[in-house]
């Protein structure tokens, strides 16, 4: 017999054994458990002819173990202890929770991918309460303050094997109301170009800006620019009175301004301006059931 053997008694079984020795009685057993007493009976029966031996000894009024019985308690008590033993040992692994930063270009709680994915971890995680750009929070990586992040493609060179590409989030582009292109389904940017565009400096994020700057040289006219304001409210007032234009990530279009409209851009300048969303994780980080869980979680098909 091995240990894929079908004839091993389960952990069932063993848990209703020990019961029934502690309580002297199916009945009393039974009740320990929160079970009937028919599946009980039905299981220790299972277990004896398992073992091929008799555990009990069996009267109206109580039970009696029999010297097998007596040995095989010991063996049973001593098997359940170390399943307990190692459960808990490798609950400690992950009693400490996981430490993870978002980057503030996206508002996660409204990517549904995000959402169900901080709804799985939450008792596993702690989010990082700061308000960190990409490159902030790969500094507190490698300084050991974080264990996980989640950034955009700012310059990520040398984390290559401790990084995964998770997500596109699109840019959707922000128009006064009264606008000639707000009734269309999806606007060209070469319909936009009378507008200036509300843009952040390219320090900020080379990556994307670089991204953003190929499609821009495409357009028949060139855009504006102009500098972003203090804070995204001011700039959705500017753009409802006529005095510009934006590109948010899809996730941060949440408020509502009178005289603002969302507007998805044409598929082909719409693929091609996504902000891509990387998981890194510290290079020293230790790989516990939790880190692995999370990791794998990301590797999964979409």
């Amino acid at each position: 017999m091995d240990i894929y053997s079908k004839r091993l008694p389960t952990i069932k079984q063993l848990q209703y054994f020990i019961a029934v020795c502690e309580e002297r009685s199916f009945r009393g057993a039974a009740e320990k458990l929160n079970i009937s007493q028919p599946p009980l009976s039905i299981q220790i029966k299972d277990l004896e002819e398992k073992l091929k031996v008799t555990l009990f000894l069996r009267n109206p009024h109580s039970v009696v173990l029999t010297k097998e019985g007596e040995e095989f308690k010991s063996k049973a008590t001593y098997i359940l202890n170390e399943l307990c033993l190692i459960t808990r040992l490798i609950k400690a692994q992950d009693l400490e929770k996981i430490r993870l930063g978002m980057t503030k270009t996206l508002s996660f709680d409204f990517i549904p991918y995000f959402k169900l994915f901080l709804s799985d971890f939450s008792e596993e995680t702690e989010i990082y309460k700061h308000n960190y750009t990409s490159k902030e929070l790969l500094q507190e990586l490698q300084k050991g303050n974080i264990d996980f992040a989640f950034v955009s493609d700012y310059q990520l060179r040398d984390i290559n094997e401790n990084s995964l590409l998770v997500y596109k989030e699109p840019m959707i582009l922000v128009l006064p109301a009264s606008h000639r292109c707000s009734k269309l389904e999806r606007v060209d940017l070469n319909d936009v170009t009378d507008l200036p565009l509300f843009w952040f400096k390219q320090y900020q994020n080379p990556v994307f800006y670089e991204q953003c700057e190929r499609v821009f040289k495409t357009l028949t006219s060139p855009i504006v620019r102009r500098a972003e304001l203090a804070d995204n409210l001011s700039m959705l007032l500017d753009v409802s009175l006529g005095k510009g234009m934006m590109l948010l990530p899809q996730s941060m279009t949440q408020a509502k301004v009178d005289g603002v409209i969302y507007k998805k851009l044409i598929k082909n300048q719409d693929s091609k301006l996504r902000i891509d969303i990387f998981l890194i994780w510290r290079k020293n980080l230790t790989r516990n059931l939790t880190a692995d869980a999370i990791i794998n979680y990301f590797k999964k098909p979409k």
